[in-house]
């Protein structure tokens, strides 16, 4: 840039030094210009919570708002599913509802003595040999005792226990009491009923919409599922390793369907069903179905026929459009990822093997969980036939999305066989909200799991306390929105067809947990379970809180450090110009120098490269100015006289009044801001300096997620030159593959320019701008 020829008063050669600089576009010297000064100081970094205000979405209008910002706003659009949510359809459920037993069975535990058999848990039990001997033992004590009107229904011998049937509900109670009777046993208990938690789901109705994109991976809904999995830090783990078939994790829920293609490639063929068909639902229409529905009880086959909830008065059952609990659960565990189809998992390779023990009606017995945890984790479990199954090896993470706020023992001998196993068992805290514990969550031994929304705070439903591990993304729909949900695989069983949903809940956070244990097995196979546990929760990130240990983090828990490596750097800009001038490293207490600067005037801005890569000012690295990042104080350099600049630097956001020009933020080339479209009919406004005629990019992004997701913004740029007239504007980058950003690039000439940010929902963004493309 050449000088301008402005007219240049003769006060003092150190003025007239001052009035060249601030007109070069580079602070490199000029021949006399003194360059002897110094600016120095120490940076801090601070990082505050990603947490930003949720503000209402903006009235209904027309395809493409043109309002008072003077550029076209971005266009409205939809998912399949309503934006604003009108809450499903109740499954009528109270906590005490929840609770219950089967209304003719009970469960009848043992001491190990009385059969002379080792404790539960050891090793012994574990083998089909002593199953069969303690089976034949437990038989025949309870063939000596059982009193008439009863008869024995199953026998589980890796946990010493046996159900019994009561030909006439109403004698339960004295055939329990009769029972207890004999010295050797060591309880008799009803049957109690676990649920799953109510989970409303939200469809996205064209499960193949969209197309194959650059996106890593490149599943065509990821875009739904990249705050859940941004929140995490899942992109850079999977920089390291995306899973392996090596690894087994075990579902244990409600069933899945073989023929969803989501995720068909990553079941194992080995699966189990221990829904028993002695429990009916009535139904609304008329008459009753089994729980199992499939006729044929304890079976090979884990597939779900059907699910049906209560209706609002929690008396008879409706059938669902959509459900499957535990296929949306075993899709963030491990849909295959990077095939160009539906969503990703955690794992993009993995081996799940799909227990059922939940019926089409959300719950099951206690018993039956039972034997889903023992053959999920290889163990002896009663094959409903009056033997024993077990599956060739066991799973080394168990997980278990469902629960009861009753304690049960047969269910906790069942998870401490499991545990002692070396099996992982990954549970949900509850739906409660309260502090009042879930089963099997709170067992010892258990990782139980609490749920986020995607502001990364503790979502309003999760139980919390002394038994919760950890914390993960679970959505939170009292936002308002479908996406603020955690998107998954679902069956659609009105048309037989698979699907993809939105749901909510610790159900939702727990297979985040799991996944990520999985894929610190695919890297060292070798883990024990208190590895996995201790990994996991040692490089959580936040503070410990009622809602576990942290924010489960993936990629430090497969690296084993808090956060990539940082380097911090300091970088002056020509305050007149916008130039980048020289950029230093700071020393480890954040302490920088600038030697031999030219006189001039400069701001002062900070950041942190990641990885030893020297790039500063990308989005989502910690970035900041002397001064303040919206507006930052220029420094003066006269001479050999030090100038000392001490700051702070974080999460760079701007302020909230930059809604015009008069009042715009600074934005410098190499650098990003943070914003939040107070209201959709005002834009963000922001002032840029061009160094030089070139190509420049001003681009939008989320904060964790994708543009127009749960809290980020769908946005439109407009750009403006120093008078204020509008030069061009773009909207969104591509909304065929769900790109709600925006991207305009270039070529400027020198000087002062403006531009403007418009969103549609009130949410959050971030704007970069940089040289090139």
């Amino acid at each position: 840039m050449t000088p301008s020829k402005t007219a240049i008063t003769a006060a003092g050669v150190t003025l007239l030094a001052l009035g060249l600089a601030r007109c070069s576009s580079t602070v490199e010297p000029t021949g006399w210009i003194p360059r002897d000064g110094s600016v120095g100081g120490v940076i801090t970094v601070s990082i505050p919570s990603l947490a930003a205000p949720r503000l209402s979405l903006g009235g209904a209008g027309s395809e493409t708002r043109a309002v008072a910002f003077g550029f076209p706003g971005p266009s409205r659009f939809t998912f399949g599913a309503a934006r604003r949510l009108t809450r499903a359809r109740s499954t009528g459920l109270t906590r005490a509802l929840r609770g219950g037993s089967t209304a003719s069975e009970l469960i009848v535990t043992f001491r190990h003595t009385a059969l002379g058999a080792p404790p539960v848990g050891s090793e012994v039990l574990r083998g089909a040999a002593a199953a069969g001997t303690v089976g034949h033992a437990i038989r025949a004590r309870l063939a000596a005792i059982v009193p008439a009107g009863a008869a024995v229904a199953g026998v589980s011998p890796a946990i010493l226990a046996a159900k019994v049937r009561v030909a006439d509900a109403a004698q339960r109670d004295a055939i329990a009491a009769a029972l207890r009777q004999d010295p050797g046993i060591a309880g008799v208990a009803p049957n109690r009923l676990i649920w799953l938690d109510e989970t409303p789901f939200y469809r996205r109705v064209s499960p193949d919409a969209g197309a194959t994109g650059p996106t890593t991976p490149n599943n065509p809904l990821y875009p739904f599922q990249s705050w859940h999995y941004g929140l995490v830090d899942l992109p850079r783990a999977w920089a390291i390793t995306t899973g392996s078939a090596g690894v087994l994790v075990a579902v244990v829920d409600d069933g899945i369907r073989f023929d969803h293609p989501g995720i068909s490639a990553n079941l194992t063929s080995d699966g189990y069903d221990f829904v028993n068909s002695a429990d009916s639902l009535a139904l609304c229409a008329g008459g009753t179905i089994s729980n199992a529905d499939d006729g044929d009880g304890y079976d090979a086959d884990p597939t779900i026929p059907a699910t049906y909830s209560p209706d609002s008065t929690g008396t008879c059952f409706l059938p669902d459009t959509i459900g499957n609990h535990g296929l949306h659960v075993a899709g963030t565990i491990g849909a295959v990822g990077n095939n160009g189809i539906g969503v990703a998992g955690v794992n993009w390779a993995v081996r799940i093997r799909p227990v059922r023990v939940l019926g089409v009606g959300g719950f099951g017995s206690s018993y039956d969980v039972a034997q889903g945890v023992l053959y999920a984790a290889g163990l002896p479990a009663d094959n409903g036939a009056g033997g024993t199954v077990q599956p060739p090896v066991g799973a080394k993470i168990i997980n278990l999305s469902l629960g009861s706020p009753q304690s049960d023992t047969t269910l906790q001998r069942a998870v401490l066989s499991a545990t002692q196993a070396g099996a992982l068992v990954v549970a949900a805290a509850g739906n409660g909200g309260s502090s009042t514990p879930e089963y099997p969550a709170a067992y010892p031994g258990v990782l139980a799991v609490a749920a986020v929304g995607p502001d990364g705070e503790p979502a309003p439903y999760s139980n919390y306390g002394s038994y919760v591990g950890i914390r993960a993304p679970g959505g939170n729909f009292a936002f308002g929105d479908a996406t603020d949900g955690v998107m998954s695989t679902i069956w659609n069983f009105a048309t037989g067809s698979p699907e993809y949903a939105w749901a909510e809940g610790t159900s939702m956070a727990t297979p985040h947990v799991s996944g990520v244990a999985a894929l610190l097995l695919s890297q060292t196979g070798s883990l024990t379970a208190s590895d996995l546990r201790s990994r996991l929760t040692t490089y959580a990130t936040g503070t410990a809180t009622a809602y576990g240990a942290g924010l489960l983090n993936a990629y430090n828990s497969v690296t084993q450090q808090h956060g990539p490596p940082t380097q911090l750097y300091a970088r002056l800009y020509v305050a007149s110009t916008g130039a980048i001038g020289p950029t230093v490293s700071a020393q480890a207490d954040g302490s920088f120098r600038f030697m031999r600067v030219e006189d001039g005037s400069y701001l002062v801005y900070g950041g942190a490269d990641e990885s030893n890569d020297a790039t500063i000012g990308t989005p989502g690295r910690v970035w900041g100015a002397f001064g303040g990042v919206a507006s930052p104080g220029a420094v003066t350099v006269l001479g050999a006289a030090p100038n000392a600049v001490s700051f702070t630097i974080g999460l760079p956001s701007g302020t909230l009044s930059n809604h015009a020009i008069a009042t715009a933020n600074t934005l410098v080339i190499g650098g990003y801001l943070q914003g939040h479209i107070v209201d959709p009919a005002t834009a963000d406004y922001y002032k840029v300096r061009i160094p030089a005629a070139a190509t420049y990019t001003f681009e939008t992004s989320g904060w964790v997620g994708a543009c127009g997701v749960a809290l980020e913004e769908a946005t439109a740029i407009g750009l403006f030159d120093g008078s204020g007239t509008l030069l061009t504007f773009t909207g969104y980058i591509d909304p065929a593959r769900f790109d709600y950003c925006s991207r305009l690039t270039l070529n400027l000439n020198p000087g002062t320019y403006y531009f403007g940010v418009a969103g549609l929902l009130g949410h959050r963004y971030r704007i970069h701008a940089r040289a090139g493309r």
